[in-house]
């Protein structure tokens, strides 16, 4: 019996190499677990700096998600609402969060405001990376891991 491979059993970061080495804008790229778990990482971003930010990262998913009861979703949807999402605008650089996968995030930073073009272009390039690897982005309960 054959398993689908997950991205917490294969190597991701040549997939976020080529993101970031393909695009001028792209800082970072990195692949984490919603638990907080750094899954691979661009090859400028450190590992000490990967895994304090996949922490980070995971923190503000799980508050996106707190948002349901905010935004008027009824008590029993809230929880199972999904996350898609998040776009931090900082000064001259912009952070985004997507949902990668079953329990997985992409975050990458971009140089620019949020409404600026290369930020547009990063944003087209993250989708098809996503859309492209979607069956292997997901990974498993951290118990399920071999």
């Amino acid at each position: 019996m054959t398993t689908q491979p997950t991205a917490d059993t294969i190597d991701m970061t040549g997939t976020l190499n080529r993101l970031v080495n393909d695009h001028d804008a792209i800082v970072n790229a990195m692949l984490f677990t919603t638990d907080g778990l750094l899954l691979a990482r661009s090859e400028r971003l450190s590992q000490e700096e990967g895994e304090r930010t996949a922490a980070m990262m995971a923190g503000l998913q799980s508050l996106q998600r707190q948002l349901a009861g905010f935004c008027g979703m009824p008590p029993e949807q809230q929880l199972s609402a999904p996350w898609r999402h998040m776009i931090s605008d900082l000064t001259d650089v912009t952070v985004l969060l997507f949902a990668a996968g079953e329990r997985t995030g992409l975050a990458v930073s971009v140089r620019g405001g949020s409404t600026t073009g290369p930020v547009g272009v990063a944003i087209q390039a993250i989708m098809k990376t996503i859309r492209g690897l979607q069956p292997v982005l997901g990974a498993r309960e951290r118990g399920k891991r071999p």
